[in-house]
């Protein structure tokens, strides 16, 4: 080590130039991967940022609500790992208390709406939401009890904690002649809270009472009637594995939208809005490709400005390794020596540029960086000085003069 250190004082010019090509390389190939991982980051945080949101619809995409959607496809699509955040509900009909049959028209004058979370209820947000104490968990339970608007509060003179018997009525979308509406039971609910929600758009008119849909489905399995949702949507929970996604909701039996379908009331259609998660997923996935298939070619170049520099470094020095040789020290231990020598220079231009490259770079990226230039840099080197210790000693000798 004596004999190393030796020369690397002694041709203290040609040491720098060495420690500082090594620097500038990490410190390139560092902004190099760093920008390649940023956009390995972009994609994988695009599903957070952009969210892929899915709609059952109609064969035609005419209705999203007021459809019927099979239980077994309903079921699927809540139990599936590929589905997240599914927001689904029934709409029914509702009055107050015990009444004929044929007194319906008259008695059923409320809208009421089983709903498994507050998404499922459009224009519905904690903001115009108020509920008792301890009921967050309001849309989660299947608890026999409710959510009315303000208006039918102050209407009926109603209050929080009071009991009322709501008396259900579901719709039948399947038979042709057109919508009917049958006896369902009734349920003696508790008000837990009211919400005042406007009206978003045209013939949006919001739930005059909510329930949870725990508490219906167990009211449709008593009366053995079909859980059919009426609207149902959610998120994709992996959109980078869309073709997966969208194999198993075919699986499922949902089609995509025909405008030229008949108009029906199955929702049997699925609607992905991806159009633009996938316009960027697209332009972040060919970035990425193409930094990744610029890494051989910076490798190469690595290795090529290794054998260079090494090669015009070996050449200023050859009288030097002439004497050696000629001193009688063998080829291999005269190279060991400008290798090693080298690798201590490449090591200490590596320390350098380390230190400047973790400010801005995580230690995993330098490291492989570290080892990404190292490996094409010696085999340059060792390159360059195979070439020098092929010549004899007289060679050298008359090369240096």
């Amino acid at each position: 080590m004596y004999i190393i250190a030796r020369n690397i004082a002694r041709n203290k010019k040609k040491s720098l130039i060495t420690i500082l090509v090594c620097t500038f390389l990490v410190t390139a190939v560092n902004i190099y991967l760093g920008n390649m991982q940023s956009n390995r980051n972009q994609l994988m945080n695009l599903p957070e940022v952009m969210p892929v949101y899915c709609q059952i619809t109609n064969l035609n995409g005419s209705k999203s609500t007021g459809i019927w959607i099979d239980e077994v496809l309903a079921g699927s699509l809540i139990t599936s790992s590929q589905v997240k955040d599914a927001a689904y509900g029934i709409r029914m009909m509702g009055g107050i208390g015990d009444f004929p049959d044929e007194e319906r028209r008259e008695m059923l004058t409320l809208s009421v709406e089983g709903v498994s979370c507050m998404e499922a209820v459009p224009g519905l947000t904690w903001e115009n939401l108020e509920l008792n104490q301890g009921e967050d968990s309001f849309f989660q339970s299947s608890d026999a009890k409710c959510i009315v608007s303000s208006a039918l509060m102050k209407k009926q003179q109603w209050k929080r904690g009071q009991e009322i018997p709501l008396n259900l009525y579901y719709y039948d979308y399947n038979d042709e002649e057109g919508i009917h509406c049958y006896p369902l039971e009734i349920l003696n609910v508790t008000i837990v809270g009211e919400m005042d929600i406007v009206a978003e758009g045209v013939g949006a008119m919001p739930p005059d009472i909510l329930i949870p849909i725990g508490l219906l489905r167990e009211s449709y399995a008593r009366e053995n009637v079909p859980f059919q949702p009426s609207h149902f949507s959610f998120y994709v929970a992996d959109p980078l594995a869309l073709n997966d996604f969208k194999a198993e909701m075919k699986a499922l039996g949902l089609m995509e939208r025909n405008v030229m379908a008949n108009d029906s009331f199955e929702g049997c259609a699925l609607n992905v809005r991806d159009t633009v998660f996938v316009s960027m997923a697209d332009k972040l996935q060919k970035t990425i490709q193409i930094f990744e298939s610029f890494l051989g070619i910076i490798c190469l170049t690595i290795l090529g400005v290794a054998y260079i520099v090494s090669t015009l470094l070996m050449d200023s020095r050859v009288r030097e390794f002439a004497l050696i040789r000629a001193m009688g020290s063998s080829t291999l231990k005269c190279m060991a020596i400008l290798w090693t020598e080298q690798l201590c220079l490449i090591l200490t231009g590596f320390l350098i540029g380390d230190a400047i490259c973790l400010l801005f770079q995580n230690i995993s990226t330098v490291l492989f960086s570290d080892a990404m230039i190292a490996v094409p840099y010696m085999a340059g080197c060792t390159v360059a000085l195979l070439r020098t210790g092929k010549r004899s000693t007289m060679q050298l000798l008359f090369a240096a003069q």
